[in-house]
């Protein structure tokens, strides 16, 4: 179609050129008349091939002023989705940025609630290592005193012993004054035959000569 509104242009061209020669050879010919069979046609002709063309072009154009309408038309309501759709968008930032916020603010209190525990937990240590200090020293002395009850336990079963020796001793020492007899022997090792803890001063058996610390009881182990 643009071929026909062309080919009506150059018709309408070649006429109006045709009229012009015309009139250029009329002011040297004034008895030239106007070919009619040429110009008429020509105009005419290129009038309505121009037309058709014309209106076949414009009916292209307007189908494509009619599709850049409409991808406009979708164009601009996408243009509002968007719109909508980022301004829900910046809605969401702006709620996760309170939630950031919010998060930031408790991550602190946490720290500082951690390092509150942490500090605690070292007073508690501290206090436990005192208490196992303490309760080793306990420990201790718990041993000691109990070490020091079985020797004295042990001193006074001894002394229980020698209280019993002695009063056998006696008793014996007793018996032989009573009878009044003297007893003689060699040596201390000969008196400790009978009298294994030596004997004391007034026995029948005491001789001062075996009393050698001179504490009133001889031959005394």
């Amino acid at each position: 179609m643009p071929a026909i509104a062309l080919l009506g242009f150059f018709a309408i061209l070649y006429s109006l050129f045709y009229l012009l020669y015309h009139f250029i050879k009329k002011m040297i010919n004034k008895e030239r008349a106007l070919s009619k069979k040429i110009f008429y046609p020509s105009l005419i002709g290129g009038i309505i091939f121009f037309i058709v063309g014309i209106s076949f072009l414009d009916t292209g154009v307007q189908a494509k002023l009619d599709d850049e309408i409409e991808q406009n038309t979708k164009l601009t309501a996408e243009n509002n989705t968007l719109k909508l759709e980022n301004t829900k968008l910046e809605k969401q930032i702006t709620d996760l940025e309170s939630e950031i916020k919010e998060t930031a603010s408790n991550i602190t209190e946490y720290e500082n609630n951690l390092k509150s525990l942490e500090e605690e937990k070292k007073a508690f240590s501290s206090e436990k290592d005192s208490l196992n200090k303490e309760i080793s020293d306990l420990t201790t002395k718990n041993t000691s005193l109990q070490n020091e009850v079985d020797s004295l336990n042990t001193q006074l079963a001894s002394k229980d012993t020698s209280t019993s020796t002695a009063k056998e001793n006696s008793n014996q020492t007793t018996a032989s004054t009573s009878s009044g007899e003297r007893e003689d022997f060699a040596n201390c090792t000969d008196l400790r035959g009978t009298y294994p803890n030596g004997v004391p001063t007034g026995h029948p058996a005491y001789v001062p000569s075996m009393d050698r610390d001179k504490d009133n009881y001889a031959c005394e182990r």
